[in-house]
């Protein structure tokens, strides 16, 4: 905030354009660290991050896989709310102790002494090595959105391995006043909600609901 109001003042008390030339890059990003700190801390509230796990599940005992697990965080949530379901953490793994790190997440499953639960999988989204039908549910967070070109290859991979009337929630970042915010230009290059929606129809997915979580986006989609 103190760094915002600097800006500003110097932009706008000195008269010469060339230290105001100097000063705009700095007014403009701290003005995006500023809107981007309250649009953080706006969306970490609860009713923005409410998802439709009640209708994610077939039953009490799905077989679930998480794509692109990362440090295990949405596995641990998963396993919160389907008491009884075994999952799949499936993703490249990358070596040391950064958020990718197999290490890592075996460490947060043990802590969330949900070890029993979950098998671990190294492997790749647009080429899974998991029989068609093999899952009753499968859920993906910011992952998809990584591919590429490769998106429409990730999401038939997922599409193939679930089973008939299953259902995958997909959380990503999407082009919005809060990614702007928190991402600045970069957001711009971001798939649209319209462009994903395209995408799921073409794979043969369903929509069933979407909506906001923090500063991305989540659709519900049976197969």
């Amino acid at each position: 905030m103190g760094f915002f109001i600097a800006s500003m003042e110097v932009f706008f008390y000195f008269e010469s354009p060339y230290i105001q030339v100097l000063a705009l890059p700095l007014l403009l990003l701290s003005a995006n660290f500023f809107i981007g700190t309250y649009v953080t801390r706006n969306f970490s509230k609860t009713d923005n991050m409410t998802l439709p796990f009640v209708d994610l599940f077939s039953s009490d005992e799905d077989l679930i896989l998480d794509a692109g697990c990362g440090s295990g965080r949405g596995t641990i949530e998963l396993s919160k709310v389907s008491k009884n379901g075994q999952i799949v953490a499936l993703d490249l793994f990358e070596s040391g102790e950064d958020i990718a790190s197999r290490k890592l997440l075996e460490k947060n499953l043990e802590i969330a002494e949900i070890t029993g639960r979950v098998r671990i999988v190294k492997g790749d989204v647009t080429n899974l090595e998991f029989e068609n039908n093999t899952f009753n549910t499968v859920i993906s967070v910011l992952l998809l959105n990584n591919l590429g070109k490769a998106k429409i290859t990730g999401l038939k991979e997922l599409f193939r391995v679930l089973k008939p009337g299953g259902k995958i929630l997909i959380i990503v970042p999407t082009p919005s006043l809060q990614t702007f915010a928190v991402m600045s230009v970069f957001s711009l290059i971001l798939t649209s909600n319209k462009e994903w929606r395209s995408l799921f129809e073409q794979v043969g997915f369903r929509l069933l609901d979407e909506g906001v979580i923090n500063f991305g986006r989540f659709f519900l989609l049976q197969k």
